[in-house]
Parts: C-alpha cells; sequence; structure tokens
C-alpha cells in the first residue's frame, strides 16, 4: 500500500500539538502565522501511513487523495 500522508486543513487547526506528539516520525510540527499556531506536515515521502497523528479533536487533520 502507497502511504497516504495527513491533509491538514490549517484554517480548522487549532494548533493544540496532539498530532505533533503522537508522530513517531516527526513530521509535523506547529507553526505561527500571525497570531495563530497550526500544525504543517513535512516530508510526506517519510510518513509511513500510521496514523497515530489521526488524534485531532477538531477533524483537521484527514487522509486521502492529495
Amino acid at each position: 500500500m502507497i502511504p497516504s500522508p495527513p491533509i491538514i486543513d490549517t484554517k480548522k487547526c487549532t494548533g493544540c500539538g496532539r498530532c505533533v506528539a503522537a508522530c513517531p516520525h516527526h513530521l509535523i510540527t506547529l507553526e505561527v502565522a500571525g497570531y495563530r499556531k497550526h500544525a504543517v506536515r513535512h516530508d510526506p515521502s517519510r510518513c509511513r501511513d500510521c496514523r497515530a497523528c489521526a488524534v485531532c479533536p477538531v477533524q483537521a487533520m484527514w487522509f486521502g487523495k492529495h
């Protein structure tokens, strides 16, 4: 199966950091934009599709076609 890195809706993301803490490969960070912070995915080729990051309480992250 081809890994399907998460898609992050930065407008919906609250910047709680749960996905950052959950990713065992350290591929998600929080970035600041203005007065808001939000999750950002890095290096999707390293994603192993473990979906550990799918802990978002506001469903700002989903998996599927990019």
